[in-house]
C-alpha cells in the first residue's frame, strides 16, 4: 500500500500547482476527512427483465488502489497517497454496493443480492477495479481515471457459463483543485461504466432467453 505523504499539498514543481485541501504536513489524524462515491442512475426500467436473481460478489480492487486513502498519479511511474482525504469504507465494498443498488434499479433482474445472500440465483457479476485515481499529469487538464473489469457468468449456482466479460475505462475532468472535487469526477466515472454496463448487461440476459 503506498503510504507516501502527498508533497504536492503543499506545493509540487511537478503539478504546477497545489489542491487547495485542508491538511498538511504536520496535520494530525483529526484532521483527515472521510468521502463517498454518489451515483444517481436516471431513467426508466430497462425493456428486458427476466425472474433470475443476480448475485454480486464483492469487487476486488488491485492493491495500488486498495487503500481508503485517495490516490494521485503525478508521473508515468510516479503515485501518491493522500493521508488526510480518504474514502469512508474500503472502495471495494463501497463500488459493489453502488452497482448493486443501480443495477437492482434497472428492473433487469427478478433480485439483485451480495454474495452472503442465500437466495438461489442464476446470475453471478464479478468486477475487479484496476484504476481508481486522480490524473495529474496533465497540469491543465486533470482527470478522475477508473477502470473496471466486469464478468456475468449464467448458469446453475451462477458458475458454469460466462456471459459477458469486458472492461470498462472512463476518464472525467476534475472541474476544481479540492479533494471534493476529485471524488465528484470520480463519481462521474463510476456513473458513466454502470451506465455502459447496465446494457450490455440487459443484451447478454437477452440472448438467453
Amino acid at each position: 500500500m503506498i503510504r507516501i505523504r502527498p508533497r504536492w499539498l503543499v506545493g509540487s514543481a511537478v503539478l504546477g500547482f497545489a489542491l487547495t485541501v485542508s491538511g498538511c504536513l504536520q496535520g494530525t489524524a483529526s484532521d483527515r476527512k472521510y468521502y463517498l462515491l454518489d451515483v444517481k442512475r436516471e431513467g426508466g426500467p430497462a425493456q428486458v427483465h427476466t425472474d433470475a436473481a443476480l448475485r454480486i460478489r464483492r469487487f476486488n480492487v488491485d492493491e495500488a488502489f486498495m487503500t481508503k486513502q485517495l490516490a494521485y498519479r503525478l508521473g508515468e511511474f510516479r503515485y501518491e497517497s493522500d493521508y488526510y482525504h480518504q474514502f469512508l469504507v474500503l472502495p471495494g465494498m463501497m463500488i459493489t454496493e453502488k452497482a448493486r443498488d443501480w443495477l437492482a434499479d434497472s428492473g433487469i433482474f427478478g433480485r439483485v443480492s451480495s454474495v452472503g445472500s442465500r437466495l438461489e440465483s442464476r446470475y453471478m457479476l464479478e468486477g475487479n477495479v484496476i484504476a481508481l485515481h486522480a490524473d495529474f499529469r496533465n497540469e491543465s487538464s486533470p482527470a478522475a481515471v477508473m477502470e473496471i473489469r466486469f464478468f456475468l457468468i449464467s448458469g446453475p449456482d451462477a458458475n458454469e457459463t460466462v456471459a459477458l466479460a469486458r472492461t470498462y475505462r472512463a476518464e472525467s475532468p476534475i472541474s476544481a483543485r479540492t479533494a471534493e472535487a476529485v471524488v465528484e469526477a470520480l463519481s462521474e466515472s463510476l456513473t458513466e461504466i454502470l451506465t455502459r454496463l447496465e446494457p450490455d448487461i440487459e443484451k447478454a440476459v437477452a440472448r438467453e432467453k
